[in-house]
């Protein structure tokens, strides 16, 4: 299949070239040019602003695309420029997140909206988060839902060039050689994904026909916050850490998901497991392999300010 990917060269849109370019399809990855990372295969790029329509029509048209995935989607302006740029017979697979449903409104303003798990029938959030060009994911699947599309709804994306560094709140202290990490209760659930397995996913979407569906894609056994903790710990070989359980006010601030929270943010992802035939790999493989990678390559900007953590240990 002739594919062209919208924002292929990073985190997310990096693993699905790679997935999409080893099955075999010709590729073809739209982005602005300003990351070129190493490693990626050998596939055509063009270099188009995908909020200008007549040119991202100009660079998809020669092509002759025949499935189109959106990962670089921000709003309806992002959504409209693409669908104008293709056909009605071009498959489209759009990334969404668990951000659309009611429940993340509910964290977000500490109440408690909805029981869990978030099927695919929950409630959506009704308050709009962004007035501009920034992400909302309500509007875009408010225009690739009617035009066909297989929609994805992500939880927390892990991995290899994970560039939210997700695992950093644990990491940043194991490079340091902390041994005791202060954290809250840890009940919190928040529903994680590998970035390969949303790779997979997208391969799923695209092979089959689920037009106008909406799928959570996410690891079916989410562990609370404090688990999660202790499983990067083992994968880095640190479980020699101790976690010392503190009041939440006292949490210092990238420690705060230890703590006690309004709405969990779990969801269910069966109807994908039924429907697109989608499963994780091994998750426990993937985490160590994630968790390797990320030791290996600190951000550049990460802090050696540990004075939060011993303000509440001593």
């Amino acid at each position: 299949m002739r594919i062209a990917i919208l924002g292929g060269t990073r985190f997310i849109g990096r693993a699905v070239v790679e997935r999409l370019a080893a099955e075999g399809h010709e590729l073809l990855v739209v982005h602005r040019g300003e990351h070129e990372p190493a490693g990626l295969p050998a596939v055509e790029h063009a270099h188009v602003d995908r909020h200008d329509g007549p040119a991202l029509a100009a660079a998809l048209t020669p092509f002759g695309v025949e499935g189109l995935v959106d990962i670089s989607g921000m709003n309806a302006a992002a959504a409209d420029a693409a669908l104008d740029a293709v056909g009605a017979s071009v498959k489209l697979v759009a990334i969404s997140s668990g951000d659309v449903y009611r429940a993340y409104d509910g964290l977000h303003s500490e109440r408690t909206t909805d029981g869990v798990p978030l099927t695919e029938e929950s409630p959506l959030r009704e308050r709009r988060f962004v007035d501009g060009p920034q992400y909302e994911n309500l509007e875009l699947e408010e225009r690739y839902l009617p035009r066909g599309a297989t929609v994805l709804r992500l939880g927390a994306v892990y991995g290899e060039h994970d560039y939210q560094r997700r695992f950093e709140f644990v990491l940043r202290r194991v490079r340091a050689g902390r041994k005791r990490i202060p954290v809250g209760s840890g009940q919190f659930l928040f529903s994680r994904v590998y970035v390969g397995d949303v790779a997979t996913a997208v391969s799923l979407a695209l092979s089959g026909d689920h037009r106008g569906t909406a799928f959570n894609v996410v690891e079916p056994v989410t562990a609370p916050y404090r688990l999660f903790a202790e499983q990067i710990l083992a994968a880095a070989g640190a479980s020699d850490v101790e976690l010392v359980t503190v009041r939440d006010d006292l949490l210092p601030e990238d420690l705060s998901l230890t703590g006690a929270l309004s709405q969990h943010l779990l969801m269910d992802s069966s109807k994908a497991h039924a429907v697109l035939g989608w499963a994780p790999a091994d998750v426990s493989a993937s985490l160590r392999r994630s968790v390797r990678w990320h030791l290996a390559n600190p951000p550049s900007d990460g802090s050696d300010d540990f004075s939060a953590d011993d303000a509440v240990l001593d």
